[in-house]
């Protein structure tokens, strides 16, 4: 498994792109390489492409216990909004039981089929812009 993160974008704060066939290793590494760059804050839209990642190999358990690492982190450091692209049945079957560990909607994560939709979800997240005083 592979990966490649990249702070900046729009409507993201960060780009996570994952290909190759998913290990709880690699997730792990994937997960401490974000969350341990000095740019990583609480408050950041993700937007994570797994189109190109195979988790079918993963357990439940696996599943588990890397849902339980990104818990952990997210408790200390929240992100605003998660958007994670699973294009392939192979990868969304997995993430959405990820999500569904981290605490469904409420952890503010979502599992999407395209990245449009995913994009168009994280534009949906931004803070609202402050309003001016008409003085």
């Amino acid at each position: 498994m592979e990966f490649a993160i990249d702070f900046g974008g729009e409507p993201q704060d960060v780009a996570v792109t994952a290909w190759g066939i998913a290990d709880p290793a690699g997730l792990t590494r994937l997960h401490t390489g974000l969350t341990s760059d000095p740019r990583y804050r609480a408050g950041l839209l993700i937007l994570a492409d797994y189109s190109g990642l195979d988790m079918s190999d993963l357990t439940d358990r696996d599943i588990e216990r890397v849902a339980a690492a990104i818990a952990e982190s997210d408790w200390e450091s929240p992100p605003r909004a998660v958007a994670i692209v699973a294009s392939n049945l192979p990868t969304f079957v997995p993430t959405r039981m990820m999500v569904a560990h981290l605490g469904g909607s409420l952890s503010h994560h979502r599992v999407f089929t395209s990245r449009e939709a995913a994009v168009a979800w994280l534009r949906e997240q931004r803070w609202p812009e402050p309003r001016r005083s008409m003085g």
